[in-house]
């Protein structure tokens, strides 16, 4: 069951999100049903637009085991993100596993 934010002032805040949604990566969808749901500005919630509540997730998807990169790159799915501080997009080195400015790879 997912579980509404109590206190927002005590979560902290995410610098940066994924560029794919957390639909792409089978992140629990709302309560609600509604599976269309964006990354929370708090770290470890997702957003429902619907419901207009943060919310932790029943379960994290590919997050919750193991997943070889190049497995989820045949798959579909695209680890880079955007730096939410910076305002940039920074994309995912596979061969160093390091985050790099997208507009200089």
């Amino acid at each position: 069951m997912s579980s509404p934010i109590l206190n927002p002032e005590a979560l902290e805040r995410r610098t940066w999100h994924y560029i794919q949604s957390p639909a792409h990566f089978e992140v629990a969808a709302c309560s609600c049903g509604n599976a269309d749901t964006q990354w929370s500005e708090f770290r470890h919630h997702v957003w429902c637009d619907p419901c207009q509540k943060d919310f932790v997730p029943e379960h994290n998807g590919v997050f919750d085991g193991p997943i070889p990169i190049g497995v989820a790159t045949m798959l579909g799915l695209n680890f880079d993100r955007f730096n939410m501080e910076t305002g940039k997009v920074e994309r995912l080195n596979h061969e160093s596993a390091q985050y790099e400015d997208a507009a200089h790879v």
